[in-house]
Parts: structure tokens; C-alpha cells; sequence
């Protein structure tokens, strides 16, 4: 029973992504060279951005772990 199991997810899986497949071909016709190449250009900025933003919440964090070591150090 359960080999029956495997089998249904499996072919609800491949029916899925051949479903998924299917409609991202027609956003793709749908779109012109153009317009992808704004949506890099607006991806990427956004890509730059979160990456500037993810760096800067990780220095802050550093930091703050570095001022608690060295006043932990001068306490001693």
C-alpha cells in the first residue's frame, strides 16, 4: 500500500511541474526582449539592495558583539 502511495506523489509531482513548466512558457512568450531586459535591471537593483541591507544587519550585530566582549574584558 504504501509503493502506492510513492507512486501518486509521484505522478502528482511530475503533473505539477509539467503544469508550472506549461505556464511559465506562456509568461515567457508573453514578454518582450525589452521588458526583461527592465525586469534584470529592476531584479538586480533589488538583489544589490537586499544584499546591502543583509551586510548591514550583520555588521551592526558584530559590532554589538564586539562592544560586549570588550566591556566584558574591561570588567575583569
Amino acid at each position: 500500500m504504501n509503493n502506492l502511495s510513492d507512486v501518486a506523489a509521484g505522478a502528482s509531482y511530475i503533473t505539477s511541474l509539467s503544469s508550472f513548466g506549461y505556464w511559465l512558457l506562456q509568461l515567457l512568450d508573453k514578454v518582450s526582449p525589452s521588458q526583461w531586459a527592465a525586469i534584470g535591471v529592476l531584479a538586480s537593483i533589488l538583489f544589490g539592495l537586499l544584499t546591502y541591507l543583509t551586510n548591514l544587519y550583520f555588521k551592526i550585530k558584530d559590532d554589538r558583539r564586539k562592544e560586549a566582549q570588550s566591556y566584558g574584558q574591561q570588567q575583569d
